[in-house]
């Protein structure tokens, strides 16, 4: 669903994972030491998955400023909410069988997604979930006849990108005001490429993605971008090499993501664009070259990062992380006593409360589930 690159196959595994967030089929991992006596801890909360779904796996993509929650249980976009009662619902079902996912929310707890829409040849298109309906928001003129919504602001400004099937690389990138629809759609260009997707935007209307280049050297070459109504689509470079991409954005304008750190191997580590430059997150494999990746996917207005990355064993093994204060953690090493039944594979959002969801092997059920961490205050306050 990336452009070709020269990212192997097992880089090309992890991102495919990461993007899909509906099928997690990760490796045991391990934990290492962290070595800061402040770090800051957290409580875990597992949302559990929709009930009757015959897959029994949860796998969250965003969370808002209220703790509530958007993601995928089997085949349905779901949204959890704390007291509800029923805190994780299903809000992409209807009679005709869709098959659904959820990939944002903004602080309405509007989500969007992707939909079937009950259609037999499971073509899907980008969707709004709001008020207990679903609309279509159909594709971009010739985007492709697949379409999938990333990201939505306070604004009902919807992003994602069109393309030839589902998930697909061969894309373009959209942005339209719901509510709407396909016809309000606007494609927000690329760097000089055939093809752009866009992934997360910020109550400011800046949005990011990855975008193909125009190279010499590699025509295939995608990097991250920002996009303003205002300005169009301005190119974030690289930490090295011929490929980045940007997952999200905060208030301040800052951008994560993921680019290759240099022009000899498939390497990618996770970055912090803070306005000006590129700034390397490094990985938790240590002296491992083998093992030395790391994805950021999500960031809060604090600057506070969130991804995954691998540890120095083999494997490789993903672990979830964050990354505050110039330190990447590993998040299994946060979590205290729930560190004995849950194992933290990727992190892959943050809010402004410091709350983070990610994606956990429960032990107890032998499956992937949903889980919130709330960061436990000082005098132990820790609710989610």
């Amino acid at each position: 669903m990336l452009p070709k690159s020269n990212v192997n196959k097992s880089t090309m595994k992890s991102i495919s994972v990461l993007r899909n967030l509906n099928s997690i089929a990760l490796a045991a991992c391990c934990v290492i030491g962290i070595g800061n006596a402040r770090a800051q801890t957290y409580n875990l909360t597992d949302l559990g998955v929709l009930p009757g779904q015959k897959n029994i796996t949860s796998t969250p993509a965003a969370i808002n400023g209220q703790g509530h929650v958007a993601g995928t249980s089997g085949v349905s976009a779901f949204r959890y909410i704390k007291g509800n009662k029923l805190a994780m619902e299903d809000i992409g079902s209807n009679p005709a069988g869709s098959i659904s996912r959820g990939f944002g929310i903004n602080g309405s707890s509007q989500i969007v997604g992707d939909s079937t829409f009950g259609s037999e040849a499971k073509i899907s298109h980008a969707a709004l979930f709001s008020n207990g309906s679903t609309q279509d928001l159909g594709t971009l003129k010739d985007g492709g006849p697949f379409s999938r919504a990333n990201g939505i602001n306070a604004f009902g400004q919807v992003v994602g990108f069109s393309s030839d099937r589902r998930d697909g690389e061969n894309s373009r990138a959209f942005i339209v005001t719901v509510p709407g629809g396909g016809n309000g759609m606007t494609d927000l260009g690329t760097l000089g490429g055939a093809y752009a997707q866009a992934w997360a935007i910020n109550n400011a209307g800046f949005v990011t993605g990855n975008s193909q280049v125009m190279s010499i050297n590699d025509i295939g070459a995608t990097h991250a971008f920002i996009w303003h109504n205002t300005t169009g689509m301005r190119d974030l470079g690289t930490l090295d090499g011929d490929f980045s991409y940007g997952t999200a954005i905060n208030a301040k304008n800052h951008v994560v993501g993921y680019s290759t750190i240099n022009n000899v191997d498939d390497r990618v580590h996770a970055f912090f664009y803070d306005g000006v430059k590129m700034q390397d997150l490094g990985s938790l494999s240590g002296a491992f070259p083998e093992n030395d990746r790391s994805f950021a996917l999500g960031v809060n207005a604090d600057d506070q990062v969130v991804g995954y990355s691998y540890l120095p064993s083999d494997g490789p093994w993903s672990v979830a992380f964050v990354y505050r204060q110039g330190l990447m953690a590993n998040l299994n090493n946060l979590i205290g006593p729930a560190a004995n039944n849950y194992r933290l594979d990727c992190a892959t959002a943050i809010n402004d409360n410091g709350q983070i969801v990610a994606i956990a092997f429960d032990t107890s059920t032998d499956a992937f589930h949903a889980v919130l961490l709330t960061p436990i205050r000082p005098g132990g306050s820790g609710k989610p």
